[in-house]
């Protein structure tokens, strides 16, 4: 189940309605950002990140409540963040002051609960074939992070000494499911190999060389002809990717002939894109001088003949 039973913040239980902690910028709060546009809820009214603040405890008919956390900021790495989620990442949901972590059950839990188009198959078959493309994009989020990171966030993501100290602090008191202590510490002092970033390169490249073959059928999404939990998914590493200037459409055709369909339904403009547009093109004018330098994704690429 992905209800948390107990969480430890006194926040979260007061909240009515639906309210997502996340950020505009991070694929994981993007996926469920495009799955409540699909179900045909909208983004509400805004709400800064506060733990100690309980206004718009109520979220409106139809729409969410945004509870923006700053990953720039280092929000998520504060004591009241790490109580409402332990793994200090995001999104978060809270529906009726029941708790759910993790994006995959987010998405699963909306489709069970709201009406709209399913995102899950219902077919057994068909069901079990995307959750097994979930799956496969779940395992890449650590090569999507270091790729992005060496690629894209660059220093901007570096943690100074007292904020590697308070990550440290925090995360003795959970699980640090996603590794975050020793990779911030590694990353922000310089010391990982650029042999890493350039496996973990390497696997996005095969990954997304083996999505491409899937729309060999003509096929307009994933799953077939309707959207689905897979392709939001994949779709986010996609955006992402191209913020770091990947070149999608030269190594990927038909993986971003699909992008292109996915970043023109409404969920995506409105959900996904909305507030994000700023980061995008600021990112994307980055990494766009950075290729013309050759010290992109592009030359990465044509040093390791992987393209």
């Amino acid at each position: 189940m992905p209800l948390i039973p107990s969480p430890a913040s006194e926040l979260t239980p007061r909240l009515q309605g639906l309210h997502l902690f996340h950020f505009d910028g991070a694929p994981c709060a993007q996926r469920v950002r495009f799955a409540l546009g699909e179900k045909g809820l909208g983004r509400g009214r805004e709400v800064k990140f506060d733990a100690a603040d309980a206004s718009a405890v109520i979220g409106e008919e139809g729409h969410w409540v945004s509870r923006t956390v700053s990953l720039p900021r280092k929000q998520h790495l504060s004591q009241a963040y790490a109580k409402i989620h332990p793994d200090m990442v995001v999104p978060a949901l809270v529906h009726d002051g029941r708790l759910y972590l993790e994006s995959m059950d987010i998405i699963t839990y909306l489709d069970e609960t709201f009406a709209g188009p399913r995102l899950v198959p219902q077919d057994a078959k068909a069901e079990a074939e995307a959750m097994a493309l979930v799956e496969e994009a779940k395992v890449l989020h650590v090569s999507l992070r270091y790729v992005t990171f060496r690629w894209g966030l660059g220093r901007l993501a570096m943690l100074n000494v007292k904020e590697q100290k308070r990550l440290q602090e925090l995360a003795a008191n959970g699980d640090d499911k996603e590794n975050l202590v020793s990779f911030y510490q590694a990353y922000s002092g310089r010391s990982i190999e650029q042999s890493v970033f350039d496996d973990h390169l390497k696997k996005l490249y095969g990954a997304f060389a083996h999505i491409e073959s899937r729309f060999g059928d003509g096929r307009h999404y994933l799953m077939g002809d309707e959207v689905s939990i897979a392709d939001a998914f994949w779709a986010m590493k996609i955006l992402r990717l191209i913020e770091t200037g990947y070149p999608i459409a030269r190594v990927h055709p038909g993986v971003y002939a699909w992008y292109q369909r996915m970043a023109r339904r409404p969920a995506f403009q409105q959900e996904v894109m909305g507030k994000n547009r700023g980061n995008y093109r600021f990112f994307k004018a980055k990494s766009s001088i950075e290729n013309a330098l050759g010290l992109g994704l592009n030359s990465a690429l044509d040093r390791l003949a992987i393209a």
